[in-house]
């Protein structure tokens, strides 16, 4: 048995010197920098759809470490669809709403969650169905 434990000692005294060197890192202090909080907003105000299926495209801002993200909606009411598309450098991209006939007209505040480099971010912003033709969209009142 002392054998056994003769050899086995000098394995364990490696073991965990090598998870001690991994824990701090290669050079490094042991400390980490601080993550770079993610940020997400829609660039107008307000958008408008209508009832008759008229693709509305609206720019969505992601500021990420991240070059992916995923991207989701609360809040949108029944007929209206949207669609995420990314760029193809950075998570920023577009928003595509679509209403149909069974949109009830009004106003709604969805809101857009993102999750991208581990971290979420969300915001809201102001939604209109309206029957008729008059679809697009009112810029940001931003400064």
């Amino acid at each position: 048995m002392r054998s056994i434990v003769r050899a086995v000692c000098p394995v364990l005294d490696r073991v965990v010197a090598y998870s001690a060197l991994a824990a701090v890192g290669c050079g490094g202090s042991g400390s980490m920098s601080p993550q770079v909080p993610i940020s997400v907003s829609v660039v107008t105000s307000t958008v408008v759809v209508s009832q008759n299926g008229t693709p509305v495209i609206v720019q969505i801002l992601i500021d990420s470490t991240s070059e992916t993200a995923l991207v989701s909606l609360r809040g949108l009411p029944t007929g209206v669809q949207e669609a995420y598309a990314a760029s193809d450098t950075s998570p920023s991209g577009t928003l595509t709403f679509t209403a149909n006939t069974t949109a009830t007209p009004g106003t709604y505040m969805p809101t857009v969650t993102v999750n991208s480099a581990g971290q979420m971010a969300s915001t809201s912003f102001m939604l209109a169905v309206v029957p008729g033709t008059k679809a697009g969209t009112l810029p940001s009142a931003a400064p």
